[in-house]
């Protein structure tokens, strides 16, 4: 940008001060102009009034009259030089029916014609006027004298009495410092308030130019509506007055559309948790909400100005992200590190039997091999029958039966104890496997890492129309000062640990809240309990 360019830079605010200061300074001027206009209208009118007042009175003074009629200037003339002081006139003209003056300012023009009208006064009206004669442009009124006073007598005469508009002018000019100093007052206002109206606007659109304000509207307008983010505003009454598309999509709301809104969340279909938690406004941080068939991971800040700073009379801003396809995907593919864990060790647990067995048989112990082969297959077996009442619960049976097999190389005793029938879960095979194999591998986690005896026991039994998964432990619990165990990125365990740590706590929330369930955490042994709906037939993948 040039410097000529950097020079006439002016903010929106800037350019709405200086318009509101030009059009102050206009109307003082028009007004100034006005009130001129209308103090020299009522100074020619003042003045009509007055030489209208004294040429009827000297016109009504039968002494005058009298000298009139004898045609006396010397009389005449001494008495308008008296008046003229008196009254602040310009001139006193008497003067004969045909107009010849008997009495003038400047004695030169006595005997003289007069210069104005008279046929008015010659009809017996009192006329007044502005001409121009010997002294100037003046307001003038004539009026006829009549013989004696009276008001019926003859016209003997004629008198004039006039005021120049120079001398009315003269008057005016003592009121214009007054007229000056409104102006002024009224200016002084308007750079009050043009300083007001900048200051004012620089809240709203800070230092943006027309043009760079009008560049970043577009901008976000086409960043808003592209955004694959859910984005809702609210007020401060917890009204939402502004949303992007993807928010439309996510909480079920009219087609987002340019410009403001206004809508109550609580008159929606959205989740009522959520429609409460924007209608009041309440801070939430990497939550997870569950609405409908979509998992959101929710965030709500207020709001802050254009300096940064929190401005919560501004309202609210909510940042909506759905994990419904990552989590699914998270939990598939924890499903898998567990199934690969529990085949490990189940492939070590049957290495070291087959082992056992191949000496047995090689020592000639047929007896011996033939008893191990039925232990180990008689165990499982029994705790086989015992889970599987479907097919759909094979890969859980699976996972439980490695688990044993793990506890045992890690020295925990696992205990399992299910009811029968045991009840139907309204989860999938997937799911199923995430949420019992992370509560399952935590608790071998705690248990290991504590004192004798260590145990672990998982249980499953159906209460009050909930089928009531628990998993508990002999370690030393969770620490309170980790905060809540169930977010993203909370755990107890070392943070070098490979593929990263405080995941599966959060996938068996975000599955358990998907599938309208909760969670509830004990002390004392360390117990986790998942409320899942009884389900008449099992959730199919």
């Amino acid at each position: 940008m040039s410097e000529k360019g950097r020079g006439m830079r002016l903010s929106v605010g800037g350019r709405l001060a200086l318009v509101s200061l030009g059009v102050v300074v206009l109307v003082a001027g028009v007004l100034a102009a006005l009130l001129s206009v209308q103090l020299s209208d009522s100074g020619q009118r003042e003045a009509a009034q007055v030489t209208r007042s004294v040429a009827e009175t000297l016109a009504h003074e039968p002494e005058v009259a009298a000298f009139v009629a004898a045609r006396d200037s010397d009389a005449l003339q001494p008495m308008v030089e008296q008046i003229l002081p008196d009254a602040a006139l310009s001139f006193v003209t008497i003067m004969t029916p045909d107009g010849i003056r008997l009495t003038h300012r400047n004695r030169s023009e006595i005997g003289l014609p007069y210069q104005g009208s008279r046929d008015e006064a010659l009809a017996g009206e009192s006329y007044t006027e502005v001409y121009e004669g010997t002294l100037g442009p003046s307001v003038r009124t004539i009026v006829p004298i009549r013989d004696g006073g009276d008001e019926n007598g003859p016209i003997v005469g004629l008198v004039a009495v006039g005021v120049t508009l120079g001398a009315v002018q003269q008057d005016l000019a003592a009121r214009v410092p007054l007229i000056v100093a409104a102006s002024a007052a009224i200016v002084g206002f308007g750079v009050l308030g043009a300083l007001y109206v900048r200051r004012s606007a620089r809240r709203v659109t800070g230092s943006y130019t027309p043009s760079e304000l009008s560049r970043l509207v577009e901008s976000y307008e086409t960043v808003l509506h592209s955004l694959r983010e859910g984005l809702v505003v609210t007020d401060r009454d917890g009204q939402i007055v502004l949303y992007n598309d993807e928010a439309a999509d996510l909480l079920g709301l009219p087609p987002a559309t340019s410009g403001q809104t206004s809508l109550d969340p609580r008159d929606t279909d959205m989740d009522a948790t959520l429609a409460e938690a924007i209608a009041t406004g309440r801070r939430m941080v990497e939550e997870t909400v569950v609405n409908g068939e979509r998992v959101l991971l929710v965030n709500q800040e207020e709001s802050r100005d254009l300096a940064g700073r929190r401005a919560p009379e501004r309202g609210r801003v909510m940042t909506l992200r759905d994990r419904s396809e990552l989590q699914a995907l998270l939990g598939e593919l924890e499903g898998v590190r567990t199934l690969s864990d529990t085949l490990r060790s189940q492939t070590h647990e049957h290495g070291n039997r087959l082992h056992a067995l191949l000496a047995l048989l090689e020592l000639g112990r047929i007896d011996d091999a033939r008893r191990l082969i039925v232990a180990s297959t008689g165990e499982r077996q029994e705790l086989a029958d015992r889970l599987v009442s479907d097919e759909d619960d094979a890969v859980v049976v699976a996972l439980l039966l490695g688990k044993l097999d793990e506890a045992a190389e890690r020295g925990v005793r696992l205990d399992l104890d299910i009811v029968e029938p045991a009840p139907a879960v309204p989860l999938t095979a997937p799911e199923a496997v995430t949420v019992v194999g992370n509560l399952v591998d935590n608790a071998l986690d705690a248990a290991s890492a504590g004192a004798e005896p260590r145990w672990v026991r998982v249980s499953l039994r159906e209460s009050g129309g909930d089928a009531v998964l628990e998993v508990a432990d002999s370690g030393a619990g969770f620490d309170p000062a980790l905060g809540d165990p169930f977010v993203y990125g909370a755990s107890t365990k070392t943070a070098h640990v490979p593929g990263g740590r405080g995941v599966g706590l959060a996938l068996v929330r975000d599955i358990v809240a998907a599938r309208g369930g909760t969670l509830q955490l004990t002390a004392a042994p360390t117990a986790v309990r998942v409320f899942l709906p009884v389900v008449a037939e099992a959730v199919t993948p």
